[in-house]
């Protein structure tokens, strides 16, 4: 049965409502994910904005779509197997030192972050396509008596992202491409409050809020064939800020309306390939986060009181270099190297995102089965350098000042496959 292009859409829709039933955790840098295509992750993410060898460039530059050797629908996943370490150095109250508490165990479960894609030529110079991602998220949780539980004991944000592109090839050298981008954002964030003096987890009370939206930003992209051998690519992601509504829970006060921001960043990128032979294809790419906007989680609540927890994120920068090597007709071997700065800083620096700078070392493979069918593998292992904690949450006038220290590393399975028509 041939599929007319609205039928492969909502096919793409309906695959892809089955595979984002997993929740996200926290990855890349801050808590944007960059796992959103498998042939990328196995060479770090170089030159995403310049490549284009598969469906996977609509989130990284839907002008690529021009560039595909075919109409394409791709659904592919990535498992992340995460370890942190968040250990305490002392805790005080009001100044006076007293035992806050214990360091925490793995606060993250190995968790599924799939994405789906459908390409196709409509006409000469136009493309269509749609994209369904997770591009921002994290999830985590500490154990009761965790020495910065008053910071938090869960957090659980979950960024869904409907991208429906279009791309023009302007000439036979340049492209332009751009999409809408349909998010919703929910969340859960869940904290200890001191339920008398000394605090303590078997006195302490919680509060939490839940709460979701949906909002619509954009992104935009060019590539540019420098000659026959280089390419061009520039990207640029609009930042949405979500305005989540839904309820604050606290043991003090029940169940109230409460509503926060959460300010996404705008992320440009620019990236570049260069073939230097038949077999041999060079790439590196530079993104820039604009991090900065997500200065504070500013809790509002009823009769205008709120909670403001300083997140004194900075703008931040990731850069990859990588290499693919075509074997023969069939196996594309690749593997890069990417620096991922981390936008925290150790005045703000949360367990919510206790992160740090991190380096990737990526290889992965291609295997194209038949005309019709390829598969695509890859692993990336990601070193945290240890940071800083210097925390203080304050409770009715006490100032509980939590410090600590916090690394990790994650290791990432990646496959997909492809189907061209």
């Amino acid at each position: 049965m041939t599929l007319t292009p609205s039928r492969r859409l909502a096919l793409s829709i309906a695959v892809s409502s089955a595979l984002f039933a997993a929740p996200t955790t926290l990855l890349a840098a801050g808590f944007y994910l960059q796992e959103q295509g498998v042939s990328g992750l196995g060479r770090a993410y170089a030159g995403e904005a310049a490549i284009a060898s598969d469906a996977s460039t609509i989130h990284f530059n839907p002008a690529g779509m021009t560039r595909l050797e075919s109409n394409e629908l791709q659904a592919g996943v990535h498992l992340l197997i995460p370890n942190a370490e968040v250990n305490r150095r002392g805790t005080t109250i009001n100044g006076t030192p007293y035992d806050g508490g214990r360091d925490s165990s793995n606060p993250y479960d190995p968790t599924p972050i799939p994405n789906l894609y459908w390409a196709e030529q409509y006409s000469d110079r136009v493309w269509l396509g749609f994209g369904l991602t997770a591009p921002f998220g994290l999830k985590n949780e500490y154990n009761d008596d965790f020495f910065a539980r008053y910071d938090s004991l869960e957090s659980d944000l979950q960024v869904l992202n409907l991208q429906p592109s279009i791309a023009f090839e302007l000439t036979d050298r340049i492209s332009i491409g751009g999409g809408l981008d349909l998010q919703y954002a929910e969340a859960t964030l869940r904290s200890a409050t001191p339920g008398g003096l000394p605090p303590s987890a078997a006195t302490d009370g919680e509060f939490e809020l839940e709460g979701d939206n949906w909002d619509v930003g954009f992104n935009i992209g060019m590539q540019f064939d420098l000659n026959d051998d280089t390419r061009l690519g520039i990207h640029y992601r609009d930042g949405i800020t979500h305005t989540l509504k839904g309820t604050a829970t606290s043991t003090q006060q029940g169940v109230l309306p409460g509503r926060a921001d959460l300010k996404l960043p705008d992320i440009a990128s620019i990236g570049i390939q260069h073939r230097f032979n038949d077999r041999w294809t060079g790439l590196a790419q530079y993104t820039w986060f604009n991090w900065s906007n997500f200065d504070e989680i500013r809790i509002q609540l009823p009769q205008g009181n709120e909670q403001v927890l300083e997140q004194n994120y900075r703008n931040s920068y990731a850069l990859a270099v990588g290499a693919e090597y075509a074997m023969n007709p069939r196996w594309t071997l690749r593997g890069g190297i990417q620096y991922d700065q981390t936008p925290t800083q150790t005045d703000g620096r949360s367990t919510r995102t206790p992160d740090g700078d991190r380096t990737w070392f990526s290889f992965g493979a291609s295997y194209a089965s038949s005309e019709r069918f390829t598969f695509d593998l890859g692993y990336s292992y990601i070193h945290i350098a240890s940071e800083d904690l210097d925390i203080t949450r304050s409770f009715n006038g006490t100032d509980i000042n939590m410090q600590g220290t916090t690394k990790g590393h994650v290791h990432v399975l990646s496959a997909a496959m492809r189907y061209h028509f």
